[in-house]
């Protein structure tokens, strides 16, 4: 017979697969929709007057490459059994996302700010199929709309603590707005350690 604690703790647990990718989402799209909302900012003074224009065209760039590429990458993988391919893009993908917030600081014309926009939706095409193959693979049955709960809740304070320590450390001055731009990069390459580790869930639903 289970222990009555026992029960109420395994109540509210969720599986290894689902909380690693709740933790990768953290650090890209957490990290992300953050950044995001003070990027503008941050790029007004890289770019000149033009700046708004050029944040216009370049976030066009952005959801062109992320709206295009996800159906050839969604075709791929579904081509290939399990889920091993879902897992390298899904690493690659954050690797993309991350990679472009190294380059933000050494900006000063809009062509590398458009390369590294479409290197950004490209990460972001890749991120998004493999991530919610794997998301709605692995979903507890049963428990699917607690599933969701946890990670939205998770992702809603990490959400509100990024803000808050990206607003007052950017604010400092230059130097430390550039490295928090550096240092959200730096954060969504770490994502990576969180979906490594999914493959060596052995018992991971995705992967019968």
């Amino acid at each position: 017979m289970s222990h009555p604690k026992n029960f109420i703790i395994s109540k509210y647990l969720i599986n290894k697969v689902i909380f690693y990718l709740t933790l990768s989402d953290i650090f890209t799209w957490g990290l992300y929709f953050m950044v995001n909302s003070i990027v503008g900012i941050y790029l007004e003074n890289k770019l000149g007057g033009r700046a708004i224009e050029y944040i216009g065209i370049g976030t066009a760039m952005y959801y062109l490459a992320k709206g295009g590429l996800q159906i050839p990458v969604g075709l791929f993988t579904d081509r290939i059994k399990k889920d091993k391919d879902d897992i390298v893009f899904l690493l690659l993908g954050n690797i993309l996302m991350g990679l472009p917030f190294f380059f933000y600081p050494v900006i000063t014309t809009a062509l590398p700010y458009f390369i590294l926009q479409f290197i950004l939706g490209l990460g972001s095409a890749m991120n998004l199929v493999s991530w919610r193959k794997l998301f709605a693979s692995n979903l507890d049955r049963g428990r699917e709309g607690y599933n969701y709960a946890v990670y939205d809740t998770i992702m809603s304070a990490a959400g509100a603590v990024f803000a808050l320590l990206a607003g007052y450390f950017a604010s400092i001055s230059q130097i430390y707005f550039d490295l928090v731009i550096i240092g959200i990069g730096g954060l969504m390459l770490s994502s990576g350690i969180w979906v490594i580790l999914i493959y060596f869930v052995n018992n991971r639903k995705s992967n019968r």
